[in-house]
């Protein structure tokens, strides 16, 4: 019978209610007897109580989903979190700049197509992504960081814009946060509009771009047994 499961409810819930029935039947019978099936019969009906209601909280709440929970077998190993490999990837090495044709880039109306700069260490670390800086004005690139230059239009809008870190990831392996957003003159405005958005951070230092990661650690994505 499943722990979170309604059956065990209504069982425990049958049981408080025959216990307090057999209490009440029996409370003036007994003979010398009386205060101990008196003492007996309160303490049953309220551990029966106490007890659906606790079943009836750990389904909602999912406290132990299971009883090998709660027996403290959580069936939880952490294991690594797998990188997976960018289409750019085999590109990787040479340091020339690589011109990127991502599937939305006809929706952010650029004057050309981007370019991508890949780090030195890129091929040798296959395990790790990288923090990314985005140029809209030119630059030049980060020893440790993946470099993304556009050349926005005034057609260029940040919502645009917003889809360019998931293209981005399928094509080279990049982290999810900690981008940092550059932008002088005319797009210094779309850098600061992309970084509200949460796209980034609009003109910090590179230097403090945070360091390539290696996959984090994770739970199964099945997570508790049932």
């Amino acid at each position: 019978m499943n722990l979170t499961g309604v059956p065990l409810i209504l069982l425990a819930a049958a049981a408080t209610a025959v216990a307090g029935g057999g209490t009440v039947l029996l409370w003036r019978r007994g003979g010398r007897l009386r205060p101990v099936t008196r003492t007996l019969g309160v303490l049953v009906v309220e551990a029966l109580v106490v007890l659906t209601a606790g079943l009836a909280v750990n389904r909602h709440e999912q406290f132990y989903p299971s009883w090998q929970a709660l027996e403290g077998d959580v069936g939880t190993v952490a294991v690594t979190d797998h990188v997976t490999a960018g289409r750019l990837d085999s590109l990787a090495g040479d340091g020339r700049p690589l011109r990127w044709l991502p599937d939305d880039l006809d929706r952010w109306h650029l004057a050309k197509a981007p370019e991508l700069r890949l780090p030195a260490l890129y091929r040798d670390r296959p395990g790790d992504t990288f923090p990314v800086l985005l140029e809209l004005s030119g630059g030049e690139p980060v020893p440790g960081a993946v470099t993304v230059e556009i050349a926005p239009t005034a057609a260029t809008t940040a919502s645009a814009l917003l889809s360019l870190p998931a293209d981005l990831r399928r094509d080279v392996r990049v982290s999810t946060f900690g981008w940092d957003v550059t932008g002088a003159g005319p797009e210094a405005k779309l850098a600061a509009a992309l970084a509200r958005a949460g796209l980034g951070v609009a003109n910090r230092p590179p230097d403090e771009l945070p360091p390539p990661l290696a996959a984090p650690l994770r739970l199964p994505s099945g997570g508790l047994p049932s």
